[in-house]
């Protein structure tokens, strides 16, 4: 191997190495959209394979189109590998249980998109589409790069993934992210200019190749130096820091009375399982209880959700259902939330009074909101009114309810299964009140035939429900709040699925209850008139604190490292401090009427977004060849006005054909006449050969002529111009065509060709 091709090989590596960094940049921006970073691993891994798959299969010489098409089956080997191996023949073939799970997972996905506003959760619809992205940004950039040589559209797709970061992420890693990218591309460029130079003629190189070294040295200080001062100076520009005169990014358009958020059920499993010994926050507390965050109370068959306004929490937070039955025990509450990217502030159940921060609060929901982004860093202290209640007196409850909760709070879905009526039907049978029915139904789900499991795949199609009650019985949280709550719905008992998390491990010697991401939990509350909002707890393995003489259930909750398991905790530890007190009150409704009220859910303007964005992306393209083409005709126009002569016309239709026969593949050279051309091009591009061998010859006589042409031999030689290049244009292959339409190169002005003679001296 000679000096030249090593350094050729040497050049392709790098080239190819920074185009995957060119990748790499554009997934690691896509941190700017989710919450965490967990999705790295398995998006960064596809991007890379993608590169080696692609690079293999080039050097191996595959050809473009069987290169594509085995790019395609491996890269769906590889997705479904990192993502759904365990539905698939040998961990990579995918199988029907592949397809029924991966189209769930998209189709949570595409539900959440229209919904969430970034941060947003990371789901595994979410991964599985970024790996897909990922796989396909890698195949096509280096097709771009080292099959088609164009070094423009290679970075395209890398770009394109970038930009869709930066307008639908936050702030968070902007500049280092971003000078990565910007770093990335220039010297992915440069990588590419010093293998173009390297790969040209000998004579037009030195002996040595110090000119791409020289190239590489220098192209490299300026790329770093430029985006050094970019990272460095940039931000302390004046005007920086201003708003955008375009607010193009989804952060920048966020309106200040609206918060928007999924449902925290969607997200629920990656909280237990992916996250399950992050602390979430502590708190010291005069009793164990449920941390509540909010309830849901609209189901659309699929997934339960909220849509509820927040009034500023002042004075003493109030509910909107009469509780003038209940009796109360005031506990005292201090939290400092370490990792909790939702907005709601946990709290025992139901909240009366906060301090220590700055939220919102509703009444019906009975669920406080922060003013902050998210929760993370907060600390605050809460007074709740936990409810103390007995078997005996629910069971002395009026089977009634207000309109405005029985209406709200018993809607079902049009189409809600028949088959899931009957059997919560046939659970009640024989209940004689409210109570019973709902205790049968929390039996039913502990009866033994359910099991806790997390294993199961997460989603919510609209046959989740059928499939959890008559097939599987296998599910978490989710399914057993959720169920239960449509079933009840179901036999008109009003209901809704709370969210929060079980108490945590409690340390004696601070007195503080440590919570993390397995203690996440969900479970259902039971409007009973005259109490209220009354939990129940269908979940096999848990308990809530306190409930034990209505429910039945004595208190349990997961173990540290196995979120699956449950510990019964013995109801006499920790016993309520001595602050606890038993009251009986009427919480008081409160509303501050002068405070502007918030929207935890409305319609998300991100599909009306990416629909501009899809429109963007095609109407550039077209305004492009749009441009070029009224160019193309301008510069003919002007060139034909400025020909005031026969000699004059001649030779612009002269110019006109050779360019055609250029773009056809036969361009001139410069030492040929145009009778010699005229011989060569016609039998390289099939053009009629008399007719550009006449048009040749009107040429050498309009230049060299002693009395020129007439009009209308310029006439004539103007209409086989037309001929010709209609013709040559013919031969073109539809590749070339389409890019001439894009390429603007035929436009800019000839430069003068330079040749290094040392190599002939």
């Amino acid at each position: 191997m000679t000096t030249r091709d090593r350094t050729r090989a040497q050049l392709l590596i790098v080239a190819e190495l920074t185009l995957a960094a060119v990748s790499v940049a554009a997934v690691l921006s896509l941190r700017r959209v989710f919450q965490d970073g967990s999705f790295l691993g398995p998006v960064l891994s596809t991007v890379l394979l993608g590169h080696l798959v692609a690079a293999l299969l080039r050097r191996r010489k595959v050809p473009h189109l069987p290169a594509l098409l085995g790019g395609l089956v491996i890269g769906v080997g590889v997705v479904t590998w990192l993502r759904l191996r365990s539905t698939a023949w040998f961990g990579i073939v995918p199988t029907s249980e592949t397809l029924s799970l991966a189209r769930v997972q998209l189709h949570d996905a595409m539900h959440v998109f229209g919904q969430v506003q970034p941060p947003a959760p990371v789901l595994p619809g979410f991964v599985l589409l970024a790996s897909a992205g990922a796989w396909l940004v890698a195949f096509t950039a280096d097709a771009a790069a080292f099959r088609a040589r164009a070094q423009l559209e290679a970075i395209i797709p890398g770009t394109t993934l970038f930009v869709f970061g930066g307008a639908l992420g936050t702030g968070r890693h902007r500049l280092d992210i971003a000078a990565f990218f910007v770093a990335a591309v220039l010297l992915h460029w440069l990588a590419q200019r010093s293998l173009a130079a390297a790969s040209a003629p000998a004579w037009l190189a030195s002996e040595k190749g110090g000119g791409t070294r020289a190239l590489l040295r220098v192209g490299a200080v300026l790329v770093l130096t430029g985006v050094v001062a970019a990272v460095v100076v940039g931000p302390h520009l004046p005007g920086a820091d201003a708003r955008a005169v375009v607010p193009w990014r989804a952060s920048d358009r966020k309106a200040p009375d609206s918060r928007v958020t999924i449902s925290p059920l969607v997200d629920i499993r990656t909280r237990i399982v992916d996250q399950a010994n992050t602390i979430v926050f502590t708190v010291k507390s005069t009793q164990r209880a449920y941390w509540r965050l909010t309830s849901l109370e609209k189901f659309d068959g699929r997934i339960w959700s909220s849509n509820r306004q927040y009034e500023p929490a002042k004075g003493t937070l109030g509910s909107d259902v009469n509780v003038h039955d209940a009796k109360f025990q005031t506990v005292q509450q201090q939290f400092t939330i370490n990792a909790l990217s939702a907005f709601w502030l946990p709290s025992a159940f139901r909240p009366v009074k906060l301090s220590g921060t700055p939220a919102r609060y509703d009444t019906d929901s009975n669920s406080l909101l922060t003013e902050a982004d998210t929760a993370t860093g907060l600390r605050y202290s809460v007074t709740s009114a936990v409810p103390a209640l007995s078997a005996a007196q629910l069971e002395a409850v009026a089977p009634v309810a207000p309109k405005s909760i029985a209406d709200e709070y018993t809607e079902l879905p049009a189409d809600f299964s028949v088959r899931v009526q009957q059997l919560a039907g046939e659970i009640v049978r024989g209940a004689r009140t409210q109570y019973d029915k709902a205790l049968a139904l929390q039996n039913f789900f502990r009866g033994g035939s359910f099991t806790y499991d997390l294993n199961v795949p997460a989603g919510h199609s609209d046959s989740a429900l059928d499939a959890f009650l008559f097939r599987t019985r296998r599910g978490y949280c989710e399914q057993f709040s959720g169920a239960y709550a449509a079933m009840a719905r179901a036999v008109g008992l009003p209901a809704r699925v709370a969210v929060g998390f079980t108490p945590g491990e409690y340390d004696a010697a601070t007195g503080l209850y440590t919570v993390r991401g397995f203690n996440g939990h969900a479970w259902p509350e039971v409007y009973l008139n005259g109490y209220g909002w009354v939990a129940f707890e269908p979940t096999p393995g848990r308990g809530m604190p306190g409930a034990q003489s209505y429910t039945n259930v004595p208190e349990a909750q997961a173990q540290l490292g196995n979120p699956s398991s449950a510990t019964t905790v013995p109801t006499t530890a920790p016993a309520p401090a001595g602050g606890a007190t038993t009251t009986t009150s009427t919480l008081n409704r409160f509303r501050d009427a002068g405070g502007s009220s918030t929207t935890t859910h409305h319609r998300s303007p991100w599909p009306r977004r990416l629909l501009v964005a899809l429109g963007v992306l095609l109407v550039v393209p077209l305004a492009w060849v749009g441009l070029l083409a009224i160019a193309r005709a301008r510069r003919r126009r002007r060139r034909r006005r400025a020909a005031t002569t026969p000699e004059a016309r001649v030779l612009v239709a002269w110019d006109e054909v050779t360019e055609a026969l250029a773009r056809a593949g036969a361009p001139p050279n410069p030492w040929e006449t145009p009778s010699e051309f005229a011989v060569r091009a016609a039998g390289a591009t099939g053009v009629d050969r008399r007719l550009l061998a006449g048009l040749a010859g009107l040429t050498t006589r309009a230049v060299y002529g002693p009395i020129g042409v007439a009009e209308a031999v310029a006439d004539q030689a103007a209409e086989a111009a037309g001929t010709l290049e209609d013709a040559a244009d013919a031969a073109i292959g539809r590749r070339h065509r389409i890019r001439r339409l894009i390429d603007p190169r035929p436009l800019l002005p000839d430069r003068r060709r330079r040749v290094d003679v040392r190599e002939r001296v």
